[in-house]
């Protein structure tokens, strides 16, 4: 059996990313207090738009769960909020790192992308069809929060499940 590589998520990280939407949603707020409509229009969708950004970034303050579990079984990616989760050994074709926008992703293609599609909320498949229209692969996980290089994380992918996919 082979040692599960596990990635946690980091709290402090979520946690300077909650202060920073909270901030947004202040200024959004002063926003819609100044008589001009474009500027008030502008501020309920920063209101909206980094409220849910808070939202979501405590939530993962306070979930345990780890952003990414790598065993024998497979991939559980639970890195953002259009994760996919369990991803078997035996639907992945491959896994590379890909780049956007100064970003480094760990990136799986599975090899039956509808099955997985058919699984994912409205706002998955929107995600993930335009991210499929761009050129990258179904999955994209990303370590933003959690201090660890994709890089790093992906040679020990390699060594020790390469024989996997």
């Amino acid at each position: 059996m082979t040692e599960p590589i596990i990635i946690p998520r980091n709290k402090l990280g979520n946690l300077f990313y909650a202060v920073m939407s909270f901030l947004f949603v202040f200024f959004g707020f002063f926003m819609c207090l100044i008589p001009d409509i474009l500027i008030q229009f502008i501020g309920v969708i920063t209101i909206l738009f980094f409220g849910l950004c808070f939202i979501t970034f405590l939530k993962r303050i306070v979930n345990k769960t780890p952003i990414l579990l790598i065993n024998d079984l497979g991939v559980y990616d639970h890195s953002t909020a259009i994760a996919i989760g369990f991803i078997p050994w035996q639907d992945i074709e491959a896994i590379q790192l890909t780049s956007l926008f100064n970003q480094t992703f760990i990136s799986i293609s599975v090899k039956d992308q509808q099955s997985y599609l058919k699984k994912m909320t409205v706002l998955q498949r929107l995600t993930t069809k335009a991210n499929l229209k761009m050129g990258y692969p179904l999955i994209n996980i990303t370590l933003n929060t959690t201090g660890q290089k994709p890089e790093k994380v992906m040679e020990e992918i390699e060594r020790q499940f390469g024989g996997y996919y």
